[in-house]
């Protein structure tokens, strides 16, 4: 993916950042230094701490000196769909309707996103089941210098306005804007929608929490052309240059009865315990999510230096993908093996992980950055480590 970001981010500042955070890792003490560094001090190096430490290396990994900005350990998911539409916008049916199709297909929750339009959840609470949630939301629509800008606002309870601005920016700034200030999640819909959004204007969006990446609707060039990057792609570049937003992948269904904006092609897996609107909002607000266009994980976990993934299905591809859209590592899971892992070098910037099964399905993990502070190792572990018995 490096390859395709590029030309969004700018070589030179992409092969800048990687220069500098391979220097960074470079000038870290690892516990290797830290061994090294202790050699020769009678105090420190008997042959039976050396017999246990060598023992204790071969069983298991050394401490690595680089961390995670944050972990986590998700294990139970809740699908839903944050991005359609009904006939009291461009839809072809009504929200009771819309409503009925996700719960009868097996999601557990969906938020109608109708364009400028605010569908109040209260007045169709009879689709609702223990197993199956409604919750607010619209799509702010607005055109900045004559380009397609839109937003969904998630979880709002109310009706926020649209416009036309200068810019392309502005319009987002707004939507973004108006969406936070009212307590929603701001969602930044299909950038590549007749080429709506550049690179450039996605600065004017800081304090969103979540982007498109993928989508069902057939007309938002979800995977760019030969003059524009893809959604992953500019998901990449903007994690690259700090903006921390979560991939997200969703319907944006408008046909429910016959047509090509069909629902369910993509949706999210959200981190919750209980099916109601407060956990899935905050789930949704802090990223904590897988999208999908039909992989299943079972399991995502961040350690302090580590990252694992279970996927469902054998013989799923995963890609480790660090800044830049920079390929970090490349596994397939085979029979017997649970789960696949990354471990921090300390180069990566952050680190998701994107999923393909066999089938060609797709998963994306959330993107956890890599602290510019390093844990110290000093020598004075080491021989704690060396010196306790195994076991």
């Amino acid at each position: 993916m490096i390859r395709g970001i590029r030309g969004v981010c700018g070589a030179l500042a992409c092969a800048s950042l990687l220069v500098g955070l391979a220097a960074f890792s470079g000038s870290q003490p690892t516990l290797d230094d830290a061994a090294k560094s202790s050699a020769g001090d009678p105090a420190l190096e008997t042959p039976a701490q050396k017999s246990v430490a060598e023992s204790e290396t071969r069983d298991a990994p050394a401490p690595s000196p680089y961390r995670f900005v944050k972990t986590f350990d998700m294990q139970s998911f809740r699908r839903g769909n944050i991005h359609t539409h009904t006939n009291r916008s461009d839809g072809d049916s009504s929200p009771g309707a819309v409503y009925a199709w996700y719960r009868d297909h097996g999601y557990d929750f969906v938020i109608v996103t109708d364009h400028n339009k605010f569908t109040n959840p209260d007045e169709w609470r009879s689709v609702e089941t223990p197993s199956f949630a409604i919750i607010g939301g619209e799509e702010i629509t607005m055109r900045g210098a004559g380009r397609q800008v839109h937003v969904n606002a998630l979880c709002t309870r109310q009706r926020l306005s649209g416009g036309r601005f200068a810019t392309a920016a502005a319009a987002l700034s707004h939507g973004v804007g108006g969406a936070r200030r009212a307590g929603a999640v701001a969602l930044i819909n299909h950038p590549n929608f007749n080429w709506g959004l550049q690179f450039s204007d996605l600065s004017a969006a800081a304090g969103a929490n979540l982007i498109e990446i993928e989508s069902g609707h057939p007309s938002v060039h979800t995977e760019g052309d030969r003059l524009h990057p893809s959604h992953e792609d500019l998901w990449d570049a903007s994690l690259t240059a700090g903006l921390d937003f979560m991939g997200v992948a969703v319907d944006d269904a408008h046909h429910f009865k016959h047509g090509r904006e069909a629902p369910g092609k993509a949706w999210v897996e959200v981190s919750a315990e209980t099916l109601d609107e407060t956990s899935i909002c905050s789930a949704l607000e802090s990223g904590l999510l897988y999208a999908s266009t039909g992989a299943k994980l079972r399991r995502i976990a961040v350690q302090e230096d580590t990252y694992t993934v279970w996927p469902d299905e054998e013989g799923s591809e995963v890609t480790f993908v660090g800044a830049c859209g920079r390929e970090l590592a490349r596994t397939t899971l085979v029979p017997g093996e649970p789960s696949i892992s990354y471990r921090l070098t300390g180069s990566e910037g952050y680190v998701r992980a994107r999923i393909r099964t066999p089938a060609g399905k797709l998963a994306f993990t959330p993107p956890v950055r890599v602290s510019t502070e390093t844990r110290t190792l000093p020598v004075a572990h080491v021989a704690e480590t060396a010196s306790r018995p195994p076991g």
